[in-house]
């Protein structure tokens, strides 16, 4: 398997297209001293769609971040969300850069001792980066026009 991450640990973040995948992720995630205690992994992956929310057909996406900022709200939400009783370890990994239909955007990931807590963990995990970090979208619409959104 190519290791865009090296085997070295994976910290949550904004991360430029190709420059990690998710078993890198979870190669590191599996290295947390403390996994030996988790009894699952879960993972969520968001992929550029065809069509934009209000339907418009997408043909490519510009993904760009305030990266300080994203970095502090992707750790704080990490930070909050490993404090539940169960989890073990969350990792939160934006891509940012040009990327076609399909193509992987983010990584969500949770360990977790128990597969109740991972499923809840990863829907919170999903809902707060939606809302909370600093990253906005170009979505490129087949009819050559384009939107920036957050």
């Amino acid at each position: 398997m190519n290791d865009p991450a090296n085997g070295k640990e994976v910290k949550s973040g904004i991360y430029s297209k190709g420059e990690i995948d998710l078993g890198s992720i979870i190669k590191s995630m599996k290295q947390n001293s403390n996994i030996s205690a988790a009894g699952s992994i879960h993972a969520f992956i968001g992929i550029v769609r065809s069509t934009s929310k209000n339907g418009k057909p997408v043909v490519s996406m510009k993904i760009d971040a305030y990266d300080d900022r994203a970095n502090e709200s992707i750790n704080k939400i990490c930070e909050q969300l490993k404090q539940k009783e169960g989890i073990i370890d969350v990792k939160i990994v934006h891509l940012k850069g040009n990327f076609e239909l399909t193509e992987d955007l983010v990584y969500v990931v949770v360990a977790s001792a128990h597969r109740e807590e991972g499923f809840e963990v990863i829907s919170k995990a999903v809902e707060m980066y939606k809302k909370e970090i600093a990253v906005w979208k170009r979505e490129d619409f087949s009819n050559g026009s384009s939107e920036w959104v957050h």
